[in-house]
């Protein structure tokens, strides 16, 4: 046998030294399943603070799975996955995995008894999950925390982008989904305080413009037009948006024109001293003449989604 071969007993020993050189691994096979699931966050918690950017709980990771989280084979200890041990090594990657990219997961993971009225995961990470609130805020693993609030922070994002770029720069500005540095305490527990405080500061928003009978759209153009949120929906603001929306609903060319990027160019360049036309009337304070201003930014990115209308360009 090779010497430097990686066997089941160096495996052991090196994730041994390495990561779990504080528990008694040989306890795991007789803990039930809380105790497994608390040893588990407390030692995900752990490696991310170890080392800047969770970079113990990414060699954790590497050594089990893959970018694609499949089982790496070439593990020395893939043959024992049935042991209560190494299923319980899986165990803490599968979460860690999860939590690491961004990955919606049962949140049994982290307690019993949460509620799930859908077999979609990511609809468990909302704000209206008071349940997820509450553990976010009150759970011990603060690091474990910090990253299942990037999670939320992801899946209000994804339903953003695309939709409200106000929003969305707003998320961006306010609370960013990078790296975060976990190993500093003071760091996550601010993560969390952030993620909570701009997802529930536009969830508001959006209640406020429903309540004033705003569509999505119609919210979407005042944004625009005031180029930041929140706000509290001037009504001069409301009525050029609906009539923004109006008069690009009559411009649009019919279903059955091809689309092209040339052809976005000519419906803008036509729309646009319209749209100049609705927004002076209203004395609304936005240059539609310089193209480069963040509104016109927001403006372009929406009649570009309006013109093509779900429909994606191949070139």
């Amino acid at each position: 046998m090779n010497s430097n071969e990686l066997t089941p007993a160096r495996m052991h020993d090196l994730l041994k030294r390495n990561v779990f050189s504080d528990i008694d691994l040989e306890r795991v096979a007789s803990m039930d399943a809380d105790q497994r699931r608390e040893l588990k966050l407390s030692q995900i918690d752990k490696m991310l603070g170890m080392g800047p950017y969770a970079a113990v709980l990414n060699w954790y990771l590497s050594q089990f799975v893959d970018d694609d989280n499949q089982r790496r084979t070439e593990n020395p200890l893939y043959d024992e996955e049935d042991t209560p041990l190494v299923a319980w090594y899986l165990e803490v990657a599968e979460l860690g995995y999860a939590l690491s990219y961004c990955k919606a997961f049962c949140l049994d993971l982290l307690a019993p008894g949460f509620q799930m009225d859908t077999d979609d995961l990511r609809q468990q990470f909302t704000i209206d999950n008071q349940q997820l609130i509450a553990w976010l805020q009150q759970t011990p693993y603060r690091r474990v925390a910090a990253m299942v609030a990037k999670i939320l922070i992801r899946v209000e994002l994804d339903r953003v982008v695309g939709h409200n770029d106000a929003v969305q720069d707003y998320f961006a500005e306010n609370c960013s989904t990078g790296d975060i540095d976990t190993q500093d305490i003071d760091n996550a527990d601010k993560f969390i305080n952030d993620a909570i405080g701009v997802i529930t500061e536009m969830k508001q928003h959006a209640e406020r413009g429903r309540q004033l009978g705003l569509s999505d759209e119609q919210m979407r153009v005042v944004d625009l037009l005031w180029s930041w949120v929140p706000h509290d929906y001037p009504e001069d603001y409301v009525a050029t948006a609906k009539e923004v929306i109006e008069v690009v609903d009559r411009a649009l060319p019919a279903k059955t024109v091809i689309r092209s990027r040339k052809g976005f160019k000519m419906f803008y360049d036509q729309l646009i001293p319209q749209l100049v036309q609705v927004i002076e009337k209203h004395d609304v304070p936005v240059d539609l003449t310089d193209r480069y201003n963040l509104t016109m930014g927001y403006m372009e990115d929406w009649l570009y989604s309006k013109y093509l209308g779900g429909i994606v360009l191949d070139e």
